[in-house]
């Protein structure tokens, strides 16, 4: 019983903490990431703004390209319902607290797969995505990426509700349909890459055991809430708009093994949930007949960069590339052992992705993903994170065995992380 009030009560104090670091990173500005700060990325914010303010709708949407490089729903929307869209600091602080959806929703979703698990211990673990600096970026310079991490987790909240119903062949009520399709649809409005959303949803439910019916009407849902999208591709001449970033312009081979750092980095931490013999699990991994066939495509993907590829990304600083990049050259001044470092760092993301990876739908998730580092320039961690962090948790098939002191190391991992990035950029 004591045991259980002393946990329960590090857990409030840990919970009240994550949320006051929240409040305190917005009200000393802080960044946490490179596109943070009033002359990051809320540069193009208040450009996107000024065109809204000064334009019409229509005119917005067919100029929106010269200013961001997502779809235009968030600023339309703003322009229509936030009264505060033309005052930087009051827009700021609206974007803040639509933000704060975030880890109530996180908790949702929690509530709904784990449900017999103690309230706290969700509450605490629904607590650590306020330690995201990509989250806290966007909250506090009133990006857009908050927005579909919303909608994805709505998306999220109505597919475990249908694929957690007692009877899988029952009919599925239409407000659950439309709202999983709608959330899901609106992601991509409000960010492209997370398009896999709800592909997930439909392809889950295309060949899932529900009714003609149901998949009638997910298709249904689906081709309505798409036009407005052929719209946008048939102005900007393709999927993005192409004059920030470039993005299927050509392919950057080198960003695969980068990918796969930041993979890896997301990955890492659900170790601690898979601590159930977990030295057996390892050595049955590394003694089996499929680790010689792991091994070989990455040997040879270093060995292609090594002599057949032009090196001048290993001292790129501006090309992105995630973490283990930047801790390269914190590290190391000297190239050669930069590039000891990071080719070291491919191998072991690479064992550690398939060690965790446990069916064929998580690899070809994990392939969309590569495919966007293959075809964007700059690379950035945050194409990756939180939308890979909360596909670990909702639809990944990776064992998830939960309990206080794992989350707590959960929750530490995130905030060292944290503190890292807000003293790299300061």
């Amino acid at each position: 019983m004591k045991q259980n009030l002393s946990t329960n009560l590090i857990s409030i104090i840990s919970i009240t903490f994550a949320v006051i670091s929240f409040f305190y990173g917005f009200y000393i500005d802080e960044i946490s990431m490179g596109a943070g700060g009033y002359n990051g990325d809320f540069v193009f914010v208040t450009k996107s703004i000024d065109l809204f303010s000064n334009n019409s709708i229509k005119d917005s949407i067919l100029l929106f390209s010269e200013t961001s490089n997502r779809p235009p729903l968030i600023y339309i929307l703003h322009k229509l319902f936030n009264p505060f869209f033309t005052d930087e600091l009051n827009f700021r602080r609206s974007v803040f607290i639509i933000s704060l959806c975030i880890p109530i929703l996180f908790f949702l979703c929690l509530k709904e797969k784990f449900k017999n698990t103690d309230r706290v211990l969700l509450i605490l673990l629904s607590s650590v995505i306020l330690f995201n600096p990509f989250v806290r970026n966007s909250a506090y310079w009133g990006l857009e990426e908050n927005y579909a991490i919303i909608t994805t987790l709505v998306s999220f909240l109505f597919y475990l509700k249908i694929f957690n119903q007692e009877n899988p062949n029952s009919e599925i009520k239409i407000y659950k349909i439309f709202a999983l399709t709608f959330s899901s649809a609106l992601s991509v409005y409000f960010d492209q890459k997370f398009i896999l959303i709800p592909l997930i949803c439909f392809l889950n439910i295309f060949f899932g055991s529900f009714s003609r019916y149901t998949k009638i009407l997910t298709i249904s849902f689906y081709i309505f809430f798409a036009i407005p999208y052929l719209f946008l591709i048939k102005i900007w001449g393709g999927i993005f708009p192409t004059n920030i970033y470039q993005i299927g312009s050509q392919f950057y081979f080198h960003h695969l093994g980068f990918a796969l750092t930041i993979i890896a980095f997301i990955f890492f931490p659900f170790l601690i949930f898979e601590m159930n013999n977990i030295e057996d699990k390892i050595k049955k991994f590394f003694i089996n007949k499929k680790f010689l066939w792991l091994l070989l495509p990455i040997i040879t993907y270093i060995f292609f960069l090594t002599f057949f590829y032009e090196n001048s990304f290993f001292n790129d600083k501006l090309d992105g590339g995630g973490i283990i990049k930047k801790l390269s050259f914190i590290f190391f001044d000297e190239l050669t052992f930069r590039k000891i470092f990071i080719y070291l760092f491919f191998i072991l993301s690479w064992f550690l992705i398939f060690f965790l990876i446990k069916s064929i739908q998580d690899t070809f998730v994990l392939i969309y993903f590569l495919i966007i580092a293959f075809i964007t320039k700059p690379f950035y961690q945050e194409y990756f994170d939180p939308i890979i962090f909360i596909l670990l948790f909702f639809f990944f098939k990776i064992s998830l065995h939960l309990n206080f002191s794992r989350v707590f190391l959960f929750y530490f991992y995130h905030l060292v992380f944290l503190i890292g990035t807000v003293v790299y950029y300061h």
